[in-house]
């Protein structure tokens, strides 16, 4: 059977679809490149703003009006959160919440006999997928414990739950001798990572002395769970200078009614901290703007505190109330107007911030995973986030080779590939 993933949302999910991937492959699947040309199309959907819901619901929508004969699968975030209008979506065969996800397999064997596939299982590959690039991403733990008042995560995915650390690091061990560059630790919160005593920073080392990973990073970290430990590990050069560290607002007063545990400037002493000990490291965010209740000025903060961050890439998102969530009830709703004028002031400040940051890199030689070629050039990351476009005849597909970053450009700058690495 023919199988096209749709992905929506964050890289956990991203690693999830890589990873049902994978069973699928290992199930004697194949996988579509394009949506016309699958028998299955699966969804991993996201809930977290209402815009997410809607394109979960697009997704669901469009597979089934491309090809009528398409059998459809809607699992996730969206699912979790609204089980019965999931259900009844036109064109939808199946759903799978989250905590069946790990079933997906055996569900779609089920509901659809007739797709199962003669031939027993196949070794699980672990080679870059056939529509993949050079990076991969592992899940090392799910689920929140957190109550943030605007989060729907921990009602969608559960008590926060964490995976062995030896299962984590053969996975690892599989995907690096795959052919993957770089490999990213991911989860729902990964900085609450806590099995049998151990804890992300001994993750972290144990990936790192055990096995031969050339490129590792790290994907969102708490700002007041920061293991200060973590940064002893940046000697060594595999591990990327990159931390996101999720912020949602610059005003103290806002992150309260956030139920956020921290303040604006404990959070601006932990970057300077970061700074000091990882020279050129790119520190990524996310800003909720139009919270209930923010005034004016709480708003200016927040902006300001941006600005002088100066993050490498920040994500902006305008409030979007979650049904179940304690901020769903508050009062004081910003105007829809209010909210799309503060996004754009954000914005304009995000933008400035990652320019800024490019421009700093300038003339540096750095390496960079080269991921796939788009429009005549290839594309990759540097460890620290810098997105970067090089023109070359040779494939790179899969290669860490260093380039001197040139010249901004939207989204990135144009490197040029230094002749002697250039890799055949």
């Amino acid at each position: 059977m023919r199988v096209y993933f749709t992905n929506l949302g964050c890289k956990l999910n991203h690693a999830e679809v890589e990873h049902l991937s994978r069973q699928f492959l290992a199930a004697g699947h194949t996988l579509a490149a394009r949506l016309e040309d699958a028998e299955l199309h699966v969804i991993n959907s996201c809930t977290v703003t209402h815009l997410a819901a809607r394109d979960s619901r697009k997704a669901a929508r469009r597979g089934r009006r491309l090809n009528p004969a398409l059998r459809t699968v809607l699992a996730g975030c969206y699912v979790s959160a609204e089980p019965a209008e999931a259900a009844q979506l036109a064109g939808v065969d199946l759903v799978v919440p989250n905590d069946r996800k790990d079933e997906l397999l055996a569900l779609v064997h089920a509901y659809f006999p007739a797709t199962k596939p003669d031939t027993g299982p196949l070794p699980i590959p672990y080679v870059p997928l056939e529509f993949g690039h050079a990076r991969a991403l592992v899940k090392v733990e799910d689920g929140c414990n957190m109550r943030c008042s605007f989060c729907v995560i921990p009602l969608v995915r559960g008590r926060q739950r964490s995976r062995p650390v030896e299962e984590v690091v053969d996975e690892v061990r599989a995907l690096t001798a795959g052919g993957y560059r770089e490999l990213v630790v991911t989860g729902v919160q990964i900085s609450e990572y806590e099995h049998d005593g151990h804890r992300l920073c001994d993750l972290v080392a144990a990936i790192l002395e055990r096995t031969a990973v050339p490129r590792l990073r790290l994907t969102s970290i708490a700002p007041w769970k920061f293991d200060p430990r973590l940064l002893e590990l940046w000697s060594d050069r595999r591990l990327c200078r990159h931390l996101h560290l999720s912020l949602q607002s610059g005003s103290t007063e806002t992150l309260r009614r956030m139920r956020r545990p921290y303040t604006a400037a404990s959070y601006a002493k932990l970057v300077e901290r970061i700074r000091e000990a990882i020279p050129g490291v790119a520190i990524t965010t996310d800003a909720i703007v139009g919270f209930p209740g923010e005034t004016a000025e709480e708003f200016s903060e927040s902006l300001a505190f941006v600005e002088r961050m100066q993050f490498a890439r920040t994500h902006v998102f305008p409030y979007s109330a979650r049904p179940g969530t304690h901020a769903a009830t508050l009062p004081d709703e910003l105007r829809p107007e209010e909210k799309k004028a503060r996004t754009a002031e954000m914005l304009a400040v995000a933008r400035a911030g990652e320019r800024d940051f490019r421009s700093r890199h300038l003339g540096e030689i750095c390496e960079v995973v080269w991921e796939e070629r788009k429009k005549g050039r290839w594309s990759g990351l540097t460890d620290h986030y810098i997105r970067v476009f090089a023109d070359s005849d040779r494939d790179l597909t899969g290669s860490m080779a260093p380039a001197r970053l040139c010249e901004l450009v939207d989204g990135g700058v144009v490197g040029s590939l230094t002749p002697q690495t250039d890799p055949g």
